[in-house]
């Protein structure tokens, strides 16, 4: 049994907080990356929202933008409701996909801009409310 089997079996046991805090052990137990399609869509959304808060804050949004992880994490955005994020994420991988270099003027000034823009930078408490409001949401 995984943190996410765990998580589940306790039901409406954790609240929609307690349910994200279950979800950060992702990276205690590494190998369920493997398994996550066995898992209902919110699970999934809520562990990809997770991994891209952490890289976004350790890599910045540059790395997020070409990620081979970007399309699940635009995805889970917009499933949770975090439009705004997941256009900016998904203008920062058009960016990233349009100038492999990294190393232009244009591009860094413009990718700065989006990550000003970030949820991380402007209202970061309000974008975990909207994870927590889609967790409720779908555990009901």
């Amino acid at each position: 049994m995984n943190f996410i089997d765990r998580a589940l079996a306790q039901g409406d046991g954790l609240t929609p907080d307690d349910f994200l805090q279950a979800m950060a052990d992702i990276y205690k137990e590494p190998q369920v990356w493997q398994a996550l399609d066995r898992y209902p869509q919110y699970v999934r959304d809520v562990i990809y929202i997770i991994d891209y808060d952490t890289e976004v804050q350790m890599e910045g949004l540059d790395a997020c933008a070409a990620s081979p992880r970007a399309e699940q994490y635009i995805r889970a955005l917009l499933n949770c409701g975090a439009v705004a994020e997941a256009e900016l994420l998904k203008r920062a991988k058009a960016l990233a996909d349009s100038d492999p270099s990294y190393e232009d003027e244009a591009f860094d000034a413009e990718m700065e801009a989006l990550s000003r823009r970030i949820a991380l930078n402007q209202d970061y408490e309000g974008f975990w409310d909207l994870v927590r409001g889609y967790i409720e949401r779908s555990q009901t």
